[in-house]
C-alpha cells in the first residue's frame, strides 16, 4: 500500500519483521547494494556488536569487507577513536556506531 510490506496494527519490529523489510528493500534497490567496507580492529567490542548487526543482512547480500585499522597507520590514525565505521566503497560515504539494521538499510539503498 506504502511501498512495504503489510504489518499487522501493533506489531512491533521483531528481528524477524526487520529481515523481512530488508529483503522486502533490498529487491526493491535501484542500484545493485553497494560493496561496504567495516573498519575496526580484532579486539574491540563495538565492533564485534557492529559484525552481529550486519551479518543478517550479508547473509542475504550486503557485501562487507573487514578491514583491520591496527594494520595500516593511516587508516588507524583516521578511525582509532571512531571505530566501528561502516564505509560505501563506491561513494565513500561513512555511517558511524551506533547504528541498526533500520540505518544500515537506509545507508545502502
Amino acid at each position: 500500500m506504502f511501498g512495504y510490506p503489510p504489518v499487522s496494527v501493533g506489531a512491533s519490529f521483531s528481528g524477524q519483521l526487520v529481515l523481512e523489510w530488508w529483503l522486502f528493500t533490498f529487491n526493491r534497490c535501484s542500484a545493485m547494494t553497494p560493496e561496504c567496507q567495516l573498519f575496526g580492529t580484532l579486539s574491540c567490542h563495538l565492533c564485534e556488536l557492529a559484525e552481529a548487526e550486519l551479518m543478517p543482512l550479508v547473509d542475504h547480500g550486503l557485501q562487507v569487507e573487514l578491514i583491520d585499522i591496527a594494520a595500516n597507520a593511516s587508516l588507524y590514525d583516521r578511525y582509532s577513536l571512531k571505530i566501528p565505521v561502516l564505509r560505501r566503497v563506491d561513494t565513500g560515504a561513512e555511517l558511524a556506531w551506533p547504528f541498526d539494521t533500520e540505518q544500515v538499510i537506509a545507508f545502502v539503498c
